[in-house]
C-alpha cells in the first residue's frame, strides 16, 4: 500500500455496524487465511462495492432511489436539507 497517499481520519460507526465489520474480518480470515487490520477490510469492502456499480460510482438519484426502498436506518445529518 502507498502510505504517501493515505488519508488520516477519525470517525465514529454505529455498534451494529462495527459488530458487522469485525464479524466480516474474521469470516474473511477464515475462509482466506489472511489477516486483514479494519483499513485493508474497508478498502476491500469499498472496492468491491464499486465494483458492483455498472459506473463505479452511483449518482445520487440512484443512491437516492436506494436509500427510499431499502430499510437502511439514516443518520440525522444525512437527512437535513442543505
Amino acid at each position: 500500500m502507498d502510505t504517501s497517499n493515505l488519508v488520516y481520519r477519525q470517525f465514529a460507526l454505529p455498534v451494529e455496524t462495527f459488530d458487522y465489520l469485525k464479524s466480516f474480518q474474521r469470516s474473511y480470515e477464515r475462509k482466506h487465511n489472511v489477516r486483514l487490520n479494519n483499513n485493508q477490510l474497508l478498502v476491500m469492502m469499498i472496492d468491491e462495492h464499486k465494483a458492483s456499480n455498472n459506473s463505479g460510482i452511483a449518482d445520487e438519484e440512484r443512491i437516492n432511489h436506494g436509500i427510499r426502498n431499502s430499510k437502511v436506518r439514516l443518520l440525522p445529518w444525512l437527512t437535513s436539507s442543505k
